[in-house]
């Protein structure tokens, strides 16, 4: 009967927001889904990474190059500034992305002369055709008129 009266005591004290002493609050489960807490203020920012995040042991990695072949192209990634590169661009095309880290990729996107492109970076095994040397991730680029392919490696 003690152990009845124990839990009722603690289930009335969780509804009505008390944190029981030695308890960390927050390790509790959030009170809603919506973006703000009970007094009105919003939830705290997490440092920690997502999980899955693309870049190898959850570091998020700051910089990649990307590289295909027939026809050649690069990406060079540096934060949000990409410099993408073909034998007819030289010396390269600067432009401007928002990166997006998801469960599988990590993604830049942005627009350029009124075209959208994407660049996407894909952990797993990726081997150059031409020079049979191995990479970490794989990688696509696509402009709206073009859908490029290749390897790709991050960079410090």
């Amino acid at each position: 009967m003690n152990h009845l009266r124990a839990l009722t005591v603690l289930l009335c004290g969780l509804a009505a927001g008390t944190v029981l002493p030695g308890c960390d609050p927050d390790t509790s489960a959030p009170a809603s889904s919506s973006t703000e807490n009970r007094n009105g203020s919003a939830p705290p920012v997490s440092s920690v990474p997502p999980e899955g995040n693309a870049a190898p042991d959850g570091d998020r990695t700051v910089g990649f190059h990307a590289r295909g072949n027939e026809p050649f192209w690069s990406v060079e990634v540096a934060g949000d500034k990409l410099l993408y590169n073909t034998p007819d661009t030289q010396p390269g095309v600067e432009l401007a992305a928002t990166r997006t880290d998801t469960a599988t990729d990590v993604e830049f996107r942005g627009v350029h002369d009124g075209k959208e492109f994407v660049l996407i970076i894909t952990p797993g095994h990726c081997e150059d055709s031409m020079s049979d040397q191995d990479y970490d991730y794989t990688a696509s680029f696509s402009d709206g008129e073009r859908q490029l392919t290749g390897c790709a490696s991050a960079e410090d």
